[in-house]
C-alpha cells in the first residue's frame, strides 16, 4: 500500500508542445485506487515513469507500442466509416486509458485508470472510455 505525501501524483492536465493531455472526470481518482495496490517502495519511480509518459505524449514524441498499446475501439458516430481506437499508457500493473479527440483538436483525454494483473481488456473498461468519450466528443464536456 502507498502511504505518505512523498509519492507525487499526475496532474488533471499536460500541456506539451504537440498535444494538451487532459484527465476526464474521476481519472484521477482511478489513478489513486490503482496506485494504492502498488507496493509502496516502487510506487514513487512508478509513478515518475507515468508523468515521463504522459509528457512524451502531450510532446508528440515516438511512443513504443509496448508502453502504447492500442487497446479497443470507440463508439461510432452515425455514418462514421472505419474504426477509431483507445489507447492504454502502460506501465505495468497500471493502465490509463486514453483516446485523441476529434471535438477538441490537439487534445487526449486520459478516461481512467486501472489496476491491471491480467491482459484481457475488461468490458468495464471499454465502458467506461466509451461513456467519458460520448459526455466529451458529443455532449460537448471539457473533461
Amino acid at each position: 500500500m502507498v502511504k505518505g505525501p512523498t509519492v507525487p501524483a499526475p496532474e488533471r492536465e499536460y500541456q506539451g508542445s504537440r498535444f494538451r493531455v487532459v484527465h476526464c472526470e474521476g481519472a484521477l481518482e482511478s489513478y489513486q485506487r490503482a496506485l494504492s495496490r502498488v507496493e509502496a517502495r516502487k510506487a514513487k519511480g512508478f509513478v515518475r515513469r507515468l508523468i515521463t509518459q504522459i509528457s512524451r505524449l502531450a510532446s508528440g514524441e515516438p511512443m513504443s507500442q509496448g508502453h502504447f498499446p492500442r487497446e479497443g475501439e470507440l463508439p461510432r458516430r452515425p455514418g462514421q466509416h472505419g474504426a477509431r481506437y483507445f489507447y492504454a499508457l502502460k506501465r505495468i500493473p497500471i493502465r490509463g486509458y486514453c483516446w485523441e479527440s476529434e471535438a477538441k483538436p490537439g487534445t487526449w483525454f486520459i478516461s481512467h485508470y486501472v489496476y491491471k494483473d491480467y491482459d484481457k481488456l475488461a468490458d468495464q473498461d471499454v465502458q467506461k472510455v466509451a461513456n467519458n468519450w460520448r459526455r466529451i466528443e458529443e455532449d460537448g464536456h471539457d473533461y
